[in-house]
């Protein structure tokens, strides 16, 4: 009977093991079609009221599997070095495969109090013309709260 138990908690541990793998398999999956079907939206970009288009670069990235979470954190940092500002700017759709030193033209939103949509463009190679949809807000403007 000990025997018997032993092995029902070993086969048990084996298959919540394995379920907890499937579980973030199909996360991994789920991430991956999200920004396949993401990617294939063509965003055609519009300068608007309120907004202003500048030439930068992308001077960092940040590209995380949030395997457990079942979500990707994709989003770009940009220069504009004509005013020295730095733009966080989070992917929302388009194209996703900017890398760091890419020339760029940011449109995004004047106002300094709050961040809003807007776009990146590439400017040559293979990005000449890509563009992708982004949340983003001015970094030197932004107050952050002390924690």
């Amino acid at each position: 009977m000990k025997r018997l138990r032993v092995w029902l908690v070993a086969i048990a541990i084996v298959c919540l093991t394995l379920l907890y793998f499937a579980h973030l398999i199909g996360n991994y999956i789920g991430i991956r079609k999200d920004l396949e079907r993401k990617s294939a939206i063509v965003v055609h970009p519009r300068l608007g009221d309120n907004e202003a288009s500048d030439f930068g670069y992308i001077y960092s990235m940040r590209r995380e599997n949030l395997i457990r979470e079942g979500r990707l954190n994709l989003g770009w940092v940009v220069v504009i070095p004509a005013t020295n500002d730095h733009y966080s700017c989070s992917y929302e759709a388009g194209y996703s495969d900017f890398k760091t030193g890419d020339s760029v033209r940011l449109i995004h939103t004047t106002s300094e109090d709050e961040g809003d949509y807007g776009y990146i463009i590439g400017l040559y190679d293979k990005e000449s013309g890509k563009a992708a949809s982004v949340w983003n807000f001015n970094l030197d403007s932004a107050e952050f709260d002390d924690p």
